[in-house]
């Protein structure tokens, strides 16, 4: 049951990768706009955080059934422990942070970042319905 919860949230997270993909290529400027305003409050930052603890979680479980457990259940634990990191921090550092990037990537490279993060969700798909 745990595996099956794990394994659909960890199939959402390739799904939400490639529309994240579409979004990024057909609106960088958005997307740019988006990242600068992450960890701008803290409804926002620890949202993220939780979000990204319940993905690194759903991949760590779902890793032993998966075509690459050596690979997932890494990326899961990176996922949670920097969730945890991330969370302890002051927000105003997560919020100079993403502000920063944001006025430093050019939006051909969000487009080229796009098609990474739809190459990234469907792999995902793939090895995880493994």
């Amino acid at each position: 049951m745990l595996f099956a919860v794990a394994q659909t949230f960890a199939v959402g997270l390739g799904v939400w990768l490639i529309g994240l993909g579409l979004f990024m290529i057909a609106a960088p400027h958005r997307q740019l706009a988006a990242l600068a305003r992450l960890g701008g409050d803290n409804l926002i930052h620890f949202s993220e955080m939780g979000i990204r603890a319940l993905a690194g979680a759903a991949l760590a479980l779902a890793a032993p059934q998966s075509r690459f457990p050596e690979i997932i259940s890494p990326i899961g634990g990176f996922l949670i422990l920097s969730a945890a990191v991330i969370a302890v921090l002051p927000r105003r550092w997560h919020a100079a942070y993403s502000v920063w990037w944001a006025h430093r990537i050019p939006a051909s490279a969000v487009r080229l970042i796009g098609l990474v993060s739809i190459l990234a969700g469907a792999v995902l798909i793939w090895a995880v319905l493994g």
